[in-house]
């Protein structure tokens, strides 16, 4: 009998369809129920996706993503609210290191010195601009690859101290001279390596080198130390002329022979008033170097120029040389003391230098810029090329003894150029063996000072 009735039911037409459908509501139901209790789990893991990911590190306000930012009641809002704190965190710490990479870059980029990180095995980690400026070209900006110290500077010196950082962990320097792409003239360096060190061994994890340019602070040095080599022999020669004469002139005196006594007493005169003159040049060019201020007043070129020649009418009659003063220019603003100064420097030089019977020209002229040039044209040896880039240093001499003899200072054409600069203007120098000297001064439009 109940063998019969479980064979019926079995059986029945009826069952299947009640029962697949109490099955897939079971099944519907379930799956419901599961995305709702699984929701904040995936929120959740959405959110960690986001801080974790550089696949999420972007979003924007709409799309799939945006309800991550809804907050919302749950088994685990303080999950999602705490990786919402982190995330806001996460992205203020990352705003904030691209800012002060931004700066620092800026920074860099900024500093006069050259700054590279090389790495332990020697390649190019980082280098500001003055860096590549000075030492890599086009080539090696461009290539892909990462640039080995190795490829931009061949100094057994610099690769040494970086081996010894590397090795030791002390900071290195050292004082090479290199080439450069600036001027493509040698430079001189003074190269500071530093360790990079790793926070938690301190382990060197690489060098950080700096290029200090000190060929200025070098040329300043050569060029006191030649001031005062030359500055020392110049005032030692009429002084020893002086003691040696008056040495002479004593024991004459004693003897009782002074019969060459004016003679002596004229050279020893000569090179007091010689001492004079270099002092008296010093102080005009150290009130040039450290004052240079200007009486502006309007300046009449061929009447100031026609009062310096009349001055040294004297010394070219000498020599039978003849001064000829010529142009027409409009009145200028000058420092009419100075450009006197520069008159008759130069013409007394070109009077010292010419040979007998020559001709020097004084020749003003407006160019097409409204400014007023000067030129002192002489007819003498002239003057080799090589000698045209140091002529108005101090103390320089082309035919040192024929300079000496003839009672310049080695001063005068120093102090024309300091005079030039402080108007805002230039003086150069045009000449050859055998063609004579011509020194142009260009004075730029100047105004009073209110």
């Amino acid at each position: 009998m109940t063998v019969l009735i479980r064979r019926t039911v079995l059986g029945s037409t009826d069952f299947w369809p009640a029962f697949l459908i109490f099955f897939f509501f079971s099944l519907l139901v379930s799956a419901l129920t599961s995305w709702r209790f699984t929701l904040p789990i995936r929120r959740a893991l959405k959110k960690a996706l986001r801080v974790s990911s550089k696949k999420y590190a972007k979003l924007s306000g709409d799309g799939e993503d945006a309800d991550l930012f809804e907050d919302e009641p749950g088994e685990y809002s303080e999950l999602v609210l705490a990786l919402d704190r982190i995330d806001k965190k996460l992205r203020k710490k990352k705003d904030q290191l691209l800012r002060e990479r931004e700066e620092n870059a800026a920074f860099m980029s900024s500093v006069q010195e050259g700054m590279i990180s090389v790495s332990p095995d020697g390649k190019l980690l980082y280098f500001n601009s003055q860096f590549a400026a000075l030492f890599l070209a086009p080539a090696l900006l461009k290539s892909e690859e990462k640039i080995s110290l190795t490829d931009v500077i061949r100094v057994p010196e610099i690769f040494d101290s970086f081996r010894k950082v590397l090795g030791t962990g002390i900071m290195q320097k050292v004082q090479v001279r290199l080439n450069t792409l600036l001027d493509n003239q040698p430079r001189d360096f003074i190269v500071s390596m530093t360790p990079l060190r790793k926070e938690k061994t301190g382990d060197t994890r690489g060098v950080i080198g700096v290029f200090h340019d000190v060929s200025d602070l070098k040329k300043v040095e050569r060029m006191r130390s030649e001031f005062v080599g030359n500055a020392s022999h110049e005032l030692r020669t009429p002084l020893t002329s002086i003691k040696g004469y008056l040495e002479t002139l004593k024991e004459d005196f004693h003897s009782g022979r002074l019969d060459q006594a004016e003679h002596f007493i004229g050279i020893i005169s000569r090179n007091v008033n010689r001492l004079i003159d270099m002092v008296q040049d010093l102080l005009s060019l150290a009130a040039l170097e450290h004052n240079p201020e200007l009486r502006l007043e309007t300046v009449n070129a061929l009447s100031l120029s026609d009062h310096v020649a009349k001055e040294l009418a004297v010394l070219a009659a000498e020599k039978n040389l003849l001064i000829q003063v010529s142009g027409q220019v409009p009145d200028f603003r000058a420092d009419p003391r100075k450009v006197e100064q520069v008159l008759r420097n130069l013409i007394s030089n070109a009077i010292k230098y010419i040979s007998e019977g020559e001709k020097i020209q004084i020749r003003w002229e407006a160019d097409d810029q409204q400014r007023i040039v000067l030129r002192v044209i002489d007819d003498g040896p002239g003057i080799p090329e090589e000698h045209h880039h140091r002529l108005f240093e101090r103390f320089y001499r082309i035919d040192k003894g024929r300079s000496r003899d003839s009672g310049g200072t080695g001063l005068g054409l120093a102090i024309v150029k300091h005079i030039m600069q402080s108007h805002g203007g230039t003086v150069s120098v045009k000449s050859a063996p055998g063609a004579g000297a011509e020194f142009i001064c260009v004075f730029p439009a100047l105004k009073d000072e209110k």
